[in-house]
């Protein structure tokens, strides 16, 4: 007798290994003749009588079919069988017998055995054909019934509804919860429909899609039904249908599955309630408000947010971070302040956000922004709200342009107070002073014809009336400065007043090693002005430039026109008082290459009788008298430092004469 290693997990197909239950092995060698006679196939055959011996062996690794020899009256024949059934193993069940009759003594068995072999008239090469298809037999019926099992337990553990339907929709079979839930036991839900177990609220719809996938075959895959019952109850599930189908393809029923979402869908309601509550409030507050996750992402937006980020839909949002809406530019800031917070988990409260629109306006921002923090207070977003508060700010740049104005007008009144009070010491002054000034004037001109020698003393005679002549020429521009002013306005040219000036200075600019670039341009309108007035300003800045330009340079004369856009930074300016948006401006500008204007100087420019020259140099009325004419002009002037190279800047602004400022 051989024994075959019960460590064998799988038996090959070749050789099989058959093993054979009798009492009397007289039958063996032809069995074996008759198993020997199939060349294709190697077969080992394995002898037992005593079916204790039997239960000591691991049949599934031990042998593909055991055969029961039931000819010679095999006392222990059935309970052999009976037990080989119970193992539910994968060996084949195989009874040889003689005749038909000795089949009738195992009538209570006969259902556990895989095939029948009568030796009365079996052929030779037969045997292994039967043993063969028997095998192939059982595996078929083995696996079948391991599928029985696993849909038994399927049906009698999972907690869904799982059912199998008719063409006709009644139930032929149903799971074990499915039975319980609506408070039937399965074997007494079969045959019934869901007319019989819903309102017809339900079981119509659900009649219609099951009649729909057999016409179809196509399937409901996650639908949401509600179940509704006689009582008033109601349920709620997501149901998954297919098209049931026999061995041929053709379908011969539904089955489904179906799962309780009733306390869900509940809570989904309620969040919905709560999540369209605060989108009302949300939506219907002024202020931005948003909800980011720990990459950024947004998790909620309210209206005011997605119109600032220019979008019309929350799922538009959703998702998404600054970066899918702004510049990088713009977003980077934002973005870092986010990461910041939730790694500190400190917020930014009130912080100033100054937003450039496309069109060129400015918007205002106040936002604060906090952690968001979960149950176990760890942070993993941020929630921020930012309110416009452009009008605020608004607001407080007119109020201090106001307060700017109120200070300015102040500082005009007490100036122009103390140059009336300047004014009026002057004229007086002037008039004291010139009387016995031509007194002395006439006696150094007397000294002047009547001395000759010595020679020193003709010379102090000669200094003496230079002396004079300044002293006199102070007194006159004391009173041009002090004297009110007629000025005949007429419309005239510009650039032919610059020309002249420039001309009238030639050997001045010659004698100093200055040269002189004019840009002046052809189509430059005419301003309405007294020409020897603007005469005497041109002049005053001419020789102020040559003054600066001790070793030479370049003096840069320039004249063009704009429209004037807008008032700047500071409206109330004195551009922005003279002149109106959109009014015809003539800009004059004389720029030189001079040591500059330092800060200290600057401010002072304009005042009377402060000059920058030697003593004996200037009197320091120039500017003042030129800034009083343009003054009388309604034009205005400035002084400043240019910013391309080392040197200053007058810039001059008239209103132009044309017919587009009628």
């Amino acid at each position: 007798m051989k024994f075959l290693s019960p460590s064998l997990n799988k038996l090959p197909e070749n050789p099989r290994k058959l093993l054979l239950l009798s009492e009397d092995r007289s039958e063996e060698p032809l069995l074996r003749k008759y198993l020997e006679a199939d060349q294709a196939l190697n077969y080992q055959l394995f002898h037992y009588s005593d079916l204790e011996q039997l239960k000591f062996i691991d049949l599934e690794t031990f042998c593909h079919a055991a055969l029961v020899d039931l000819r010679n009256g095999y006392t222990g024949a059935q309970a052999a069988i009976e037990w080989i059934e119970s193992l539910r193993s994968p060996v084949a069940l195989i009874c040889l017998c003689d005749d038909h009759k000795q089949l009738l003594n195992y009538d209570s068995v006969a259902h556990l055995i895989d095939d029948y072999i009568l030796f009365d008239n079996l052929k030779q090469e037969e045997l292994t054909t039967r043993i063969g298809q028997a095998i192939r037999r059982h595996g078929k019926k083995r696996q079948l019934l391991h599928e029985q099992d696993l849909l038994h337990s399927l049906l009698h553990n999972v907690p869904d509804a799982i059912y199998f339907k008719d063409r006709q929709c009644k139930f032929t079979k149903v799971s074990k919860a499915m039975a319980h839930d609506y408070g039937y036991e399965p074997k007494n839900i079969i045959g019934k429909s869901d007319f019989d177990l819903f309102t017809e609220e339900h079981a119509r719809p659900t009649y219609n899609d099951e009649q729909e996938i057999i016409r179809t075959g196509e399937p409901i895959i996650g639908k949401l039904e509600k179940e509704t019952f006689e009582d008033g109850s109601v349920n709620w599930v997501t149901s998954t249908k297919i098209a049931l189908r026999d061995a041929h393809k053709r379908i011969i029923g539904t089955m489904g599955i179906s799962r309780n979402v009733t306390d869900l869908k509940n809570t989904q309601d309620k969040l919905a309630e709560e999540h369209q509550l605060l989108q009302t409030i949300l939506n219907n507050l002024p202020d931005r408000i948003f909800v980011k996750d720990r990459e950024g992402r947004y998790i909620l937006s309210n209206k005011h947010h997605m119109r600032f980020l220019g979008v019309e839909k929350e799922k538009e949002v959703i998702g998404t971070t600054l970066y899918d809406h702004l510049p990088k530019e713009y977003a980077d800031k934002p973005f870092k302040e986010d990461l910041e917070i939730m790694r500190r988990g400190i917020g930014l409260i009130n912080t100033e956000e100054k937003i450039e629109n496309p069109d060129g306006t400015t918007t205002w921002y106040l936002t604060s922004k906090v952690p968001l923090l979960d149950e176990s207070q760890q942070c993993f977003g941020v929630v921020g709200i930012s309110r416009d508060v452009s009008i605020q700010k608004e607001n407080e740049k007119k109020l201090r342009e106001t307060i700017q104005v109120l200070n300015e007008t102040q500082l005009q009144l007490i100036e122009a107070e103390k140059l009336k009070t300047v004014g009026r010491l002057a004229a007086g002054v002037a008039h004291e002073v010139k009387n016995p000034l031509n007194v002395v004037t006439l006696g150094a001109e007397y000294l002047e014809n009547k001395i000759t020698e010595p020679a020193e003393l003709a010379e102090i005679v000669r200094d003496m009336k230079q002396a004079i002549e300044k002293a006199n020429s102070v007194i006159f521009e004391l009173l041009d400065y002090s004297s009110p002013h007629d000025v005949r306005m007429v419309p005239m040219d510009v650039n032919e007043l610059i020309n002249q000036v420039v001309a009238l200075l030639r050997h001045n600019f010659s004698k100093a090693g200055i040269e002189v670039r004019k840009e002046l341009d052809s189509k430059l309108p005419d301003i309405q002005g007294d020409a020897a007035k603007l005469e005497q300003v041109f002049v005053n800045l001419f020789l102020n430039a040559i003054n600066a330009m001790r070793k030479g340079g370049i003096l840069e004369i320039r004249t063009y026109s704009e429209r004037m856009k807008n008032a700047g930074s500071n409206v109330s300016s004195q551009m922005s008082e003279l002149f109106r948006v959109g009014d015809k401006i003539v800009i004059i500008e004389v720029a030189d290459t001079g040591t500059g204007i330092d800060n200290k100087t600057a401010e002072k420019l304009f005042d009377p009788f402060f000059s920058t020259k030697s003593t004996g140099e200037g009197t320091g009325l120039g500017l003042s008298v030129a800034r009083s004419i343009v003054d009388m002009h309604r034009g205005a002037i400035s002084l400043g430092n240019r910013g391309d190279v080392k040197g200053a800047r007058a810039t001059i602004n008239f209103q132009a004469v044309s017919n587009e400022n009628v």
